[in-house]
């Protein structure tokens, strides 16, 4: 019987921790048509600008959201914050509860180290990117890879743009180029 409710217990965690990341990661797209830029599919070729390198993948590049600059990437960190105060709030009364098993404690603890490294890393990634020259970034980790969304350059996202970024994320991260979506937003 205790091993049945402990392993409940790890499961409904699980489950919470599952639910505010989807919630973060869906709160954080506006939009379903928001074009994403595949930042292998370029960086071979000499494409100029990211309208030829999202031809390739379907789109023409008109289709570029548009939003006010402080104000999406300032909703979006608030929701990546939102979310993971939520799931932190959830492990952390976890590990708190009395008559919790020691095994359900060290998962929940094992998940908020992750989600601290995962902060640290977005917070590295995002410094970063901006340090490079872009004016606004948000770097959203998921459990597929991760999702950095830049304000697009003047002049647009070019190839040299997206190694920057995909350089960016692989010595920040374990991530590889093939788990990395660039999402430009046209300010």
């Amino acid at each position: 019987m205790q091993i049945w409710k402990r392993n409940a217990v790890v499961s409904v965690i699980v489950l919470f921790v599952c639910v505010a990341l989807y919630l973060s990661w869906s709160y954080g797209r506006e939009d379903e048509d928001i074009p994403t830029f595949d930042p292998v599919a370029g960086l071979g070729e000499d494409a100029g600008n990211i309208g030829d390198l999202l031809a390739n993948a379907g789109g023409d590049g008109s289709q570029l959201q548009t939003a006010p600059l402080n104000t999406y990437f300032d909703e979006a960190r608030l929701s990546r914050r939102k979310a993971r105060d939520t799931a932190l709030s959830i492990l952390t009364d976890a590990v708190d509860r009395e008559g919790v098993s020691e095994d359900v404690r060290e998962n929940a603890s094992a998940e908020i180290a992750k989600m601290a490294q995962n902060a640290l890393m977005e917070a590295n990634i995002e410094n970063i990117i901006i340090a490079k020259g872009f004016e606004e970034c948000v770097a959203i980790i998921g459990q597929d890879g991760i999702n950095v969304i830049v304000a697009e350059p003047d002049g647009g996202m070019t190839a040299a743009d997206a190694a920057i970024i995909t350089d960016i994320v692989i010595s920040e991260s374990a991530l590889k180029a093939a788990d990395l979506k660039i999402v430009p937003i046209a300010i």
